[in-house]
């Protein structure tokens, strides 16, 4: 055998939730990218290229329109498993709003609009309950809703670099309670008992990206008492996880829109959970709503 070392990504998930754009990512991260390959041809691959190529980095794009999908996937990944390939799977999602904005603005159709006789919000319905099963066991999920083609590429780039130096990945990420709850996260954290700058006319229009933010978030006790304490929740954990031999962790910090408080927090949180053998990477879900102009940018 030519190359035993092969590492695999399985991309699947939602249709236009972003598996084109992460394809592209991988590739830029040199990863040999095959898209739209159906799932029972995926263990022959997988062995002519350990047999026959010095290709070893393998990423493969799976969707509903590689025929029998849950039946041929399923049988795919117990044949990976009894070969021993090491493989990760990520699945795209994304609201039904953000789905319906792209396929507008692309012009293209859902390859299920024939089946949902025309309604696309029937078509993004039946198509999330033929992937159910298969979301439920992946390794990672990845909600595009409302981040940028940048932020994507950066949330690849740390997969990629995790998965390569082998060390365990934290993504921390503030959101907004009003723009809807997280559906990637493995832990979410609720900080809205915390005083709101929003209130506050000279910091109304700020982030939690400026110091005066900041520092008005943490001018109280009850901040500083609140993050130490789930930092030590936090390294009581992280341990536990990479026991089970979890390699990545995903931590939402929500506040009311997304700005100010989570923002705060988030940072913060990041700068206490750096080191030992920890990489981390974070993002602000809901900061493009306050930059003008950035809707263009959103996947």
């Amino acid at each position: 055998m030519k190359n035993e070392n092969l590492r695999l990504i399985i991309v699947s998930g939602l249709s236009g939730a972003g598996k084109s754009q992460v394809m592209n990512d991988l590739e830029d991260s040199g990863y040999f990218c095959i898209d739209n390959f159906p799932p029972y041809l995926l263990t022959s691959l997988v062995k002519k290229m350990k047999k026959e190529t010095n290709i070893y980095k393998l990423a493969v794009a799976i969707d509903i329109r590689g025929g029998h999908f849950l039946k041929d996937y399923t049988e795919a990944m117990k044949e990976l498993d009894k070969s021993e390939t090491k493989y990760e799977t990520i699945f795209m999602e994304s609201s039904n709003r953000a789905i319906i904005s792209r396929y507008k603005l692309t012009r293209r159709r859902h390859p299920l609009i024939e089946q949902a006789k025309g309604d696309i919000q029937a078509a993004i319905k039946i198509e999330r309950e033929m992937l159910s099963s298969i979301r439920d066991k992946v390794d990672r999920i990845i909600d595009t809703t409302g981040i940028s083609p940048s932020q994507c590429r950066k949330i690849i780039d740390n997969l990629v670099a995790e998965q390569e130096k082998n060390n365990f990945l934290i993504t921390i990420y503030s959101f907004g309670y009003k723009y809807g709850l997280p559906i990637d996260a493995d832990l979410v954290m609720d900080v809205r008992f915390l005083p709101n700058p929003y209130y506050l006319e000279h910091l109304k229009l700020l982030t939690g990206e400026t110091y005066k933010v900041e520092e008005y978030v943490f001018s109280f006790k009850v901040t500083e008492e609140f993050l130490e304490k789930y930092v030590d929740l936090l390294k009581f954990l992280i341990p536990k996880y990479m026991e089970e031999g979890k390699r990545q962790l995903v931590i939402a910090i929500g506040c009311t829109g997304g700005q100010h408080r989570s923002v705060v927090i988030s940072r913060a949180l990041e700068k206490e959970l750096q080191g030992d053998g920890i990489r981390t990477y974070l993002y602000h879900r809901e900061i493009w709503r306050h930059q003008k102009g950035d809707m263009e940018n959103v996947f």
